[in-house]
Formats: structure tokens, sequence, C-alpha cells
């Protein structure tokens, strides 16, 4: 896979293509990058698929300041559009919930993999806030800040009620011992899906859940039927 260089409002996005035809796009989460999906890249290499993997912006080798919405959800549109065509999509955690709002925005795939999805429907700020011991106005500061970014609009994104209105074959895959993202939150979402499935895993972390072999091999199979 060689280096590529896609451009964007944000700065130019390091990217990768392996295989000429259509391909699957994996989209990592906050703090990691695209090596993130070497397990699985190499699993589909090995079934005849092709694959394009990015970092996101302000990750990795990608230029940028912010790595979050917009930013994140226009990363996946840009390289989707210089790098495509694209029929499947995967992400993990953060970029999990950044694969759902660019479903509802537009981006067209057959079938769609999250693992360990954002699926809380509380206010993460406030959450966040409780956590750090940060005094709940600063929070409610940081809230008013980053809806002032992004727009009302994609602040305001439910991906729980997203992925329930989306006509698309999707895959839910959680352990359920996950450290950051409860496991009840998938399963709740996967009862009310259109065309969906949940595969629970257990005994692993909530990075090591993308790698781990029998995750491999279950996304693999998914998204090359």
């Amino acid at each position: 896979m060689e280096l590529q260089r896609v451009p964007s409002d944000g700065g130019a996005l390091a990217a990768w293509r392996l295989g000429a035809d259509s391909a699957v796009l994996l989209v990592h989460g906050w703090e990691d990058n695209h090596s993130l999906w070497s397990p699985l890249i190499e699993s589909l290499a090995q079934r005849g698929r092709s694959v394009v993997a990015f970092d996101m912006p302000a990750h990795g080798y990608s230029e940028g300041e912010w790595g979050l919405n917009p930013e994140a959800v226009d990363a996946v549109f840009a390289v989707s559009n210089a790098l495509g065509p694209i029929d499947a999509v995967v992400g993990h955690s953060s970029g999990a919930g950044v694969v759902a709002l660019a479903l509802t925005e537009g981006l067209c795939v057959d079938r769609v993999v999250l693992i360990a999805p954002p699926l809380r429907g509380d206010d993460r700020f406030q959450r966040y806030a409780q956590r750090l011991g940060v005094p709940r106005d600063v929070a409610a500061a940081a809230k008013a800040f980053y809806e002032k970014r992004l727009g009302q609009e994609r602040a305001a994104f439910d991906p729980r009620a997203a992925l329930q209105r989306l006509d698309v074959r999707l895959l839910l895959i959680h352990s359920v011992d996950d450290e950051r993202m409860p496991f009840s939150d998938s399963l709740e979402v996967a009862a009310q899906l259109h065309d969906g499935e949940l595969f629970a895993v257990e005994g692993l972390t909530h990075r090591r859940t993308a790698r781990d072999l029998e995750v491999v091999e279950r996304v693999s199979d998914f998204v090359s039927a």
C-alpha cells in the first residue's frame, strides 16, 4: 500500500489503497491511526478484497488541528471520493460514530460494520466533566463551543436514532466487558435495527476488539459476502 495525500479543508490526509476493485473503507477512532487495521487489511487482502485506509485529521500522518466532526466526516467523504469506489465501511469507536453520521449525509455503501460504537444517549460533556472533576459550567461552555464549530445539526446528531432509520446491511460488534463503550447500548440498538445484527465477544479491551482474530474473520466474511 503506497501512501497517498488526499486534499481536504482541514489539510492533507494520509491514505492508502490496496487493490483496484470496489473497496472496504476503514475508519479508526480517537487517538488512533490506520495501523489499527493491520490484521483486518491482511485478512481482506487474502480474500481478494480491495481496501482503503486513512489517518483521521490531526492523527497519524494526516494534517489538521481537529480530529472530531466536522473534519472527521468531511475526511471520510474526501477519501471516498478520491480513492473510491467504496462498497462497504468499517468504523471503530468514535470512528463508528463518524461513519454513522456520514451515512446520514449521503455516504452510499452496501454493508456497514461498527465496532464498539459510541451509542450513549446522555450529555457526554457533563459525563466527562463528572469523571474528570470539572465544574458543570465549564462543561456547558465547552459544549457551546463545540456546537458553534460544528453547527447545531451535526452537534445534535443522535447515532442511536440514525442507525434505526438506515436501510443498509449493518453489523454491530461489541465486547460485553468493553471498558469505554457500554455493551448494553449496542444490545439495545441492535434490537431495533432495520437490517442488522449484533456480534458479541468477551474478554477484549475496547481497542483490541478491532484486532481480535475472531472479530477480524467475522468482519471479513461480512463485507465479502
